[in-house]
């Protein structure tokens, strides 16, 4: 499954766009770890929520029948919430800060390009009777592919919505009447003496 969910929208992720304010954050600090507490907590959240949707696509296609033909369906729909969800995941994956939809869908046509052929190699793993052997699927998803798509949704759209309440809280209010909104810092750096001696 990592193989089709993850090789090539992680190469798209590469192509993203950098952010209009990228040059104006300041810079991480030297000593800061690569995977801070508040990321790692974000992963396991992230995790939690995948996982969540997986076990959900099982319990509602099994629900608790005993024989081995239900159980091999359940298996493979959960097979396909599990790698649907990765695929729509990497959209919101693009930035930490700004929803997919003030970056524009189609900023990155790779990493769309790299969704679609990936979630059609999933289709054809499940449809294809002689892919079924080599993959271990046990039945072919027919009507099921709504839950698929609506659980495999859900993360991403649990974590655009809380980018998207993020931004509300960041983004200043309005200006009282006759109120100067204050301007960027300015440097404390006096300019002359920055300038390097001419001789």
């Amino acid at each position: 499954m990592n193989l089709v969910t993850d090789g090539l929208p992680a190469l798209a992720l590469g192509l993203e766009p950098p952010e209009d304010d990228i040059m104006d954050r300041p810079p991480r600090p030297p000593r800061a770890p690569v995977i801070t507490w508040r990321r790692g907590a974000l992963i396991l959240a992230h995790g939690a929520l995948v996982a969540t949707v997986v076990l959900a696509a099982f319990w509602l296609t099994w629900r608790g029948a005993e024989n081995e033909h239900a159980i091999g369906h359940a298996q493979t729909v959960t097979f396909c919430t599990a790698a649907f969800a990765q695929l729509f995941f990497a959209i919101g994956c693009r930035s930490d800060r700004v929803t997919a939809f003030r970056l524009g869908f189609l900023a990155n046509p790779a990493l769309l390009a790299a969704i679609t052929v990936s979630a059609l190699l999933q289709v054809a793993v499940v449809t294809l009777p002689f892919a079924w052997p080599v993959f271990e699927v046990g039945s072919a998803v027919r009507h099921e592919w709504l839950v698929v798509l609506a659980l495999a949704l859900v993360p991403v759209t649990v974590v655009e919505a809380a980018k998207w309440a993020c931004g509300l809280r960041r983004e200043p209010g309005p200006v009282p009447p006759g109120a100067v909104r204050p301007g960027p810092r300015a440097s404390s750096v006096d300019p002359a003496r920055s300038r390097p001696d001419r001789k």
